[in-house]
């Protein structure tokens, strides 16, 4: 049905977590991160079909340190143009919020893993980094005491020239901004 390629990635990866963004604002529940995972790779293969190679939990990272050694989905119709992509799903618990600091330290560790692959035996012609959030303070410039390096604000650009380290990993080269699309905000998401 469709190919996966440089002209078509873009549109495919948009195109989907649209859907998925969706189906969470109408309700549809997230228990996990596992659950965003899988409803979007569900999205691309029902826009994909037979050709899809789908890879879960591809364990990519283990020469690199740090507590996870697995990136969260891999996928491709050609071999030789995959692509990687890492989701992030904190959510607020009815006692408290998502440990935003150690969330954020995580969401940078998984931008500068992606960029370890672009350079690994892996080498994926596409990286994405995917996240959903039930917490406002993920969107907005904080008054953060911790972790200050580690800014997820809408708008937020990170300069290539940067000199930012995240589990032992350099996102020197990194270039890329946090867009938060037009999310509703209600009491059930």
């Amino acid at each position: 049905m469709l190919d996966i390629n440089q002209g078509t990635v873009d549109n495919l990866v948009n195109e989907c977590w649209k859907v998925v963004q969706d189906k969470i604002e109408s309700g549809n529940p997230l228990s996990s991160e596992k659950t965003l995972c899988f409803l979007f790779t569900m999205e691309v293969a029902s826009r994909v079909g037979k050709s899809l190679v789908i890879d879960f939990e591809n364990q990519c990272y283990g020469n690199l340190d740090g507590k996870s050694k697995y990136l969260d989905l891999l996928f491709y119709t050609d071999e030789s143009y995959k692509i990687a992509i890492e989701f992030k799903l904190p959510t607020k618990s009815k006692k408290g919020n998502s440990n935003q600091t150690q969330t954020r330290e995580n969401v940078y560790r998984d931008l500068a893993r992606l960029k370890f692959l672009k350079t690994s035996n892996l080498s994926p012609k596409a990286c994405y980094f995917l996240m959903a959030v039930n917490e406002d303070s993920y969107l907005n410039n904080g008054c953060y005491r911790k972790g200050l390096d580690f800014i997820t604000a809408d708008g937020h650009t990170i300069k290539s020239d940067n000199n930012i380290i995240a589990e032992g990993i350099s996102l020197s080269g990194v270039e890329c901004s946090f867009i938060w699309h037009n999310t509703l905000s209600t009491e059930k998401n």
